[in-house]
């Protein structure tokens, strides 16, 4: 009825306009104009919208089922077209999160962040970053400690994490019930058992916030065996540490909820463990070309961007990338041990010099 008077109006000379015949009966125009075009559909083109429309509804479910959390709208078209080769614009994305009730996980406010303070007794070293963290992969090392709750008790655990600024990709890590030197020197090795090779030959410097653990003689001597320069925060300055911050704020968005739900501390470090493989190379990364982390590490360093042929040769025929990193870290740690063997040589010869002209 409505439809046959806006036609009539619409044809007279004098009658009215299609706005104002919605403005009467209160209807909006896009819905009028939907409306329409569903009677006129003749040859199927709203019916096969709406076709692709559910068909990627079904792949966000997807998405989200294997991230275990709702990303953004920018991680949603990376993951769609390095899961699924769709492309689709980031307005597209939040219009279908729109459609679907789909809300992203956001970071939430931390209670007790920025109201404590620490004073040492000593200086701290300076802070040879300043940040700048994105000079290079393996250049820039971060670290800090954050504290994860779980059970009904709300039972703290604490985890230390090494992050490569530059890669965003996680290095090392380790959760424990205490907050102590040994839980940050359990994620170091663990950091320099993976990659050891890797950061020996980029001379890489380990920036971290004021804690006590990290201004421990203990901390300090383990960067000095390695050969590693130590950078700190200034004080009480959170953006000195900005990208690690970023990826505790992150991962507690996406895991806490599920910590919550873990019956002890092995649980949740076992829960950590997973995540942190998925996170370095599962998740794709809008600013990292679409990469995940360890990809992007080896596209950085060996120029080759992962895709599945080159020029007709499937890259499974090809040698993996992987392999000829590890051997070239072999060669280059091997270097490294050569040159300190050969420094310490050298300063025990000059030591004995010195002890000998004091002696004379």
């Amino acid at each position: 009825m409505a439809d046959a008077f806006i036609r009539k109006q619409v044809e007279k000379p004098d009658g009215l306009s299609i706005t104002q015949c919605l403005h009467i009966f209160g209807v909006s125009r896009s819905g009028y104009y939907s409306w329409t075009n569903r009677q006129k559909d003749a040859d199927g083109s709203q019916a096969e919208k709406q076709k692709r429309q559910n068909k990627l509804k079904e792949l966000f479910r997807q998405i989200v089922r294997k991230l275990g959390f709702v990303p953004g709208k920018r991680t949603f078209r990376t993951c769609l077209w390095r899961e699924f080769n769709v492309s689709i614009s980031v307005k597209q994305c939040r219009r279908i999160m729109t459609s679907m009730n789909l809300v992203a996980n956001r970071s939430k406010k931390d209670a007790y962040k920025h109201q404590a303070t620490h004073n040492h007794e000593y200086a701290a070293p300076l802070n040879v970053v300043k940040q700048d963290f994105y000079i290079g992969p393996r250049k820039i090392i971060l670290t800090d400690i954050t504290y994860l709750y779980y059970g009904p008790a709300r039972t703290p655990v604490y985890l230390c994490a090494f992050k490569d600024a530059y890669t965003k990709e996680i290095l090392g890590h380790h959760v424990d019930t205490h907050m102590t030197v040994e839980l940050v020197k359990t994620a170091y090795d663990v950091m320099m058992e993976k990659h050891g090779a890797e950061l020996s030959r980029a001379e890489c410097v380990i920036h971290s916030d004021q804690g006590s653990q990290y201004l421990s003689t203990t901390f300090h001597k383990l960067l000095s065996d390695d050969a590693f320069i130590q950078s700190v925060s200034g004080q009480g300055n959170s953006q000195d540490n900005t990208p690690m911050e970023s990826f505790f704020g992150r991962m507690k968005c996406e895991l806490l909820d599920l910590i919550a739900l873990c019956p002890s501390a092995v649980v949740v470090a076992k829960m950590v463990d997973g995540y942190m493989t998925a996170y370095n190379t599962q998740h794709y990364q809008y600013a990292l070309a679409g990469l995940t982390p360890s990809e992007y590490y080896t596209y950085v360093t060996t120029g080759i961007y992962p895709i599945d042929n080159y020029y007709g040769i499937k890259a499974t025929e090809l040698m993996p990338i992987q392999a000829l990193i590890a051997a070239r870290c072999r060669v280059a740690e091997e270097n490294a041990k050569s040159a300190r063997r050969a420094d310490a040589k050298k300063r025990s010869i000059v030591q004995g010099e010195k002890k000998h002209r004091n002696s004379s």
